[in-house]
């Protein structure tokens, strides 16, 4: 293998990963690798795993034998959750892959290591020097340019009963301030106007490092950098300590922070939330109540159906939450038993049939709430940000309001009018349904 050549790469799962491979391409371009947009050109093929759930191992192992197939001469590096989590018996049950390379923290890969994935060696272990600012700040963004998620910390501390990623991603750790300050600041050079906060629970941030209210100082740190249009929050673990009155403040006293967070409470019923380990109803709504004395929020939340035990009775109180919540998007995930948590021991399980059942029902319930609040809107004049011509006629236009979230909420169609993209418009809202809005931009000032 010579010094330099071609790699393709492929992420899968969450935007933490993609955040993960877009650092990692950025290392092996300072090397002088390559990137192609076709694997059978390739040297060198990367597939950047995930392995949260079943359905997402099964993804993996597809994609991987898949790549192999398209490419068999190309070296197949694997990383990501897949490897960190099964460790080296995927060295007999995969013997198509070259390597496998496990890293806690992508953005701080050495060239050494990669020379080490990159001339075969079998199994690449990196762990990361901690403490200290990254000198270089290597990625290279993959979203289109007026986006980026940037990962403010890595790991987790929960114990959720039914969750994985402690044991494949390890403790929670905070990366420096000054560094993501640092990286948002590159990304907003390149022409980046959206900054999208993530960890797996971005409320803990600081708290290893000595920070006591460390989101609430690195929202402002990074709404402040010169060039950031919108900041937005993923993952926030309704943890009421943690929900500060700064937290609070920040979010609704700076212009570039959206009023928008997602907040992912699992469930309403207690004993269904105990057996989680997660925080009861009630902290869950005190939590909820703090973030709506935020003017004009919208709260985004994930809930789970199907878990061991969940009774008739804790599926109606699940609905009438959200019925009272009214959040303004919802995404339902049916119980998926892994082994090796808490939850894969409980005796109790729900049968498929029911959990497809409930899922179907509570959609049905949050899109006609979803319809009644969109409708609200109509009239209105909202900031949105243009992605593009629609996908369906080059004669429409769609883009994204302050409180939508890339790829997983829905859109605003704009039907009249023309914008640059990339570029924050005035839109006035004229049709709603259950996930798009459709309106028109003007020469309105917000």
């Amino acid at each position: 293998m010579s010094d330099t050549g071609q790699f393709y790469l492929l992420s899968l799962g969450c935007p933490k990963n993609l955040i993960d491979s877009e650092w990692l391409s950025g290392r092996l371009m300072r090397m002088g690798w390559k990137p192609v947009t076709e694997p059978a050109e390739a040297d060198v093929i990367i597939v950047n795993t995930c392995s949260f759930i079943e359905p997402a191992v099964r993804e993996s192992i597809d994609t991987i034998l898949t790549l192999h197939r398209v490419a068999p001469n190309a070296r197949l590096v694997v990383t990501g959750c897949f490897p960190l989590r099964y460790g080296r018996t995927l060295k007999k049950l995969l013997p198509e892959v070259s390597t496998f390379f496990t890293s806690r923290r992508m953005e701080r890969v050495d060239e050494a290591t990669l020379r080490k994935i990159l001339v075969g060696t079998s199994w690449v272990s990196h762990t990361p020097r901690l403490g200290g600012v990254l000198e270089e700040i290597d990625r290279v963004p993959s979203t289109p340019f007026y986006t980026a998620y940037v990962k403010i910390a890595d790991g987790c501390n929960r114990r959720c009963a039914f969750c994985t990623l402690p044991a494949i991603r390890g403790r929670y750790r905070s990366r420096p301030v000054e560094e993501i300050v640092r990286e948002v600041e590159m990304l907003v050079s390149g022409g980046v106007k959206e900054i999208i906060l993530v960890a797996q629970d971005t409320v803990a941030y600081g708290r290893d490092i000595g920070m006591d209210m460390g989101l609430a100082h690195l929202l402002e740190k990074v709404a402040g950098v010169s060039g950031v249009a919108w900041v937005k929050l993923l993952y926030l673990y309704p943890d009421v300590r943690r929900v500060t009155r700064p937290l609070i403040e920040v979010m609704r006293d700076h212009p570039a922070v959206c009023p928008v967070v997602d907040v992912p409470v699992q469930h309403a019923a207690p004993e269904v939330l105990k057996r989680m380990r997660r925080p009861g109803p009630d902290a869950i709504r005190r939590v909820l109540d703090r973030l709506r004395s935020v003017p004009q929020i919208r709260l985004r939340t994930t809930v789970m159906v199907g878990f061991p035990g969940e009774t008739e009775e804790d599926f109606d109180k699940l609905c009438a939450f959200v019925e009272e919540q009214r959040f303004y998007s919802l995404g339902v995930f049916t119980y998926s038993d892994e082994e090796g948590t808490r939850a894969f021991g409980y005796s109790d399980k729900v049968p498929e049939e029911e959990k497809e059942r409930r899922a179907e029902e509570l959609m049905v319930r949050q899109r006609k709430i979803a319809v009644r609040q969109n409708r609200e809107m109509v009239g209105s004049i909202l900031p949105v940000l243009v992605e593009g011509p629609h996908e369906e006629t080059d004669l429409l236009l769609r883009g994204r309001t302050a409180f939508q979230f890339p790829e997983i909420d829905g859109c605003v169609i704009i039907n009249q009018g023309t914008a640059e993209i990339g570029e924050i418009v005035p839109v006035r809202i004229t049709e709603a349904g259950p996930y798009d809005l459709v309106g028109e931009i003007g020469s309105w000032t917000f």
